[in-house]
């Protein structure tokens, strides 16, 4: 639409993967030593997380094709799948084709390609995206693979990718065999100020626009304010800019350029978007945590009750699918769209990138501490959160009693 316009060889902020478009900021350089580290000693199971859009895959793209040796990868992007399921994944991705689909014989399979591969000096190497939503037994399947080896050599490497609640999931703090399997651990961060003007810049400059289109130093805190540094958002909000440019017939970018841009999109600031949960919890793994005073999820729908849910478990799944703890199916309910989890006997709302968003007290939520009362808006449903009544009463009885000045 704008490409002739602005005279550019090429739309300069699409969404696609382009190895052209690769920009390095610290971040992501820090997780390329990290991962060419990895490579090379071929021990343990990586982890790389970060933001949705921060980069994180194209990182991962750019190391793997900057190796000299042989590598063959699997990449699994679905990650709510069962053990099974998952194992079954993993063989069609190498390329197998299992005569029998049980999990004894999947993992045979997988055994022989993997000692077959060893033998032929190739890197064999297996990437999992969203690894935040994998299930706990999918997470032990992992690393069962993680631990075949021979000579002090694996057989195959591994590197979970995610979002920061993954950082969670695998704390050292849990001291689980999961954990401990963890050879190294990288987040990516946002770009920051500076890095955000260098990557608009160094964009336009492949896409032959260095001459022709210029974002004003004065744009870069609004741009930084509404994208909070992720590359994607940057490229979704300086895209919908040139079109309003465009469509202004002003060859110069400008405020009320991007303002139209915002105005469009209808983002709200990037900080009330991706409100994260705090640093110091740690999300539960799903489990069984039957306690007979554990509060109630009832969902109206219309005006009247549909439903009603007692938190008995450390994780709750919302979502379209008819196989979520508490399902909501109409179309607007994507089918992951959120979860309720559990932490030292706290109960967390969190909103797994819905496409319609969660909200409570009509403001839309990533993370949220739920307390008694609470509305929670999903699509055409709304879900209040009930406290036991008994609980209620301990918080009452625990609460301090006010103090009183008094005149000495």
């Amino acid at each position: 639409m704008y490409r002739d316009f602005f005279k550019l060889d090429d739309y300069p902020f699409r969404l696609t993967a382009d190895a052209r478009y690769f920009f390095m900021g610290n971040g992501h350089a820090i997780a390329t030593a990290y991962l060419n580290y990895l490579f090379h000693v071929r021990d343990g199971i990586g982890v790389v997380t970060g933001d949705a859009g921060v980069g994180k895959s194209v990182v991962l793209e750019h190391v793997l094709a900057e190796l000299k040796e042989d590598v063959v990868v699997a990449h699994i992007r679905q990650t709510q799948l069962t053990a099974t399921e998952f194992l079954l994944a993993v063989c069609l991705q190498f390329g197998l084709k299992p005569k029998q689909l049980h999990k004894a014989a999947l993992i045979d399979t997988l055994n022989r390609f993997v000692q077959k591969m060893h033998y032929a000096d190739k890197l064999l190497l297996l990437v999992v995206d969203e690894a935040q939503r994998l299930k706990p037994q999918v997470l032990e399947e992992i690393r069962m693979l993680g631990n075949l080896e021979k000579y002090g050599r694996k057989f195959l490497q591994i590197v979970l990718c995610g979002q920061p609640e993954l950082n969670f999931i695998l704390s050292p703090q849990r001291k689980d065999s999961m954990s401990q399997r963890i050879r190294l651990s990288c987040h990516i961060e946002p770009l920051t100020l500076e890095e955000v003007q260098r990557y608009i810049e160094y964009r336009l400059w492949i896409a032959g626009g260095e001459h022709t289109v210029h974002f004003p130093d004065k744009l870069l805190p609004q741009i930084m304010h509404f994208t909070g540094g992720i590359p994607r958002l940057i490229n979704v909000l300086c895209d919908m800019t040139l079109i309003a440019a465009c469509m202004r017939n002003r060859l110069h970018v400008n405020m009320d350029s991007l303002q139209a841009a915002i105005r469009k999109l209808g983002w709200p600031p990037y900080a009330k978007r991706a409100a994260s949960p705090p640093k110091e919890f740690l999300l539960p793994r799903p489990g069984p945590a039957s306690n007979p005073l554990s509060p109630k999820i009832y969902v109206y729908h219309s005006g009247r009750v549909v439903a009603e849910h007692r938190l008995d478990k450390a994780r709750l799944l919302i979502g379209r699918d008819a196989k979520q703890d508490i399902c909501l199916d109409v179309p607007k309910t994507s089918r992951n769209h959120a979860q309720i989890v559990n932490i030292e006997d706290r109960y967390y709302l969190q909103d797994l990138n819905s496409t319609n968003g969660t909200y409570v007290r009509k403001q839309l939520i990533n993370w949220h501490p739920l307390d008694h009362g609470d509305h929670i808006r999903i699509a055409d449903f709304v879900l209040v959160y009930q406290e036991h009544p008994q609980k209620l009463e301990k918080k009452r009885l625990k609460a301090p009693l006010p103090s009183f000045e008094t005149d000495s």
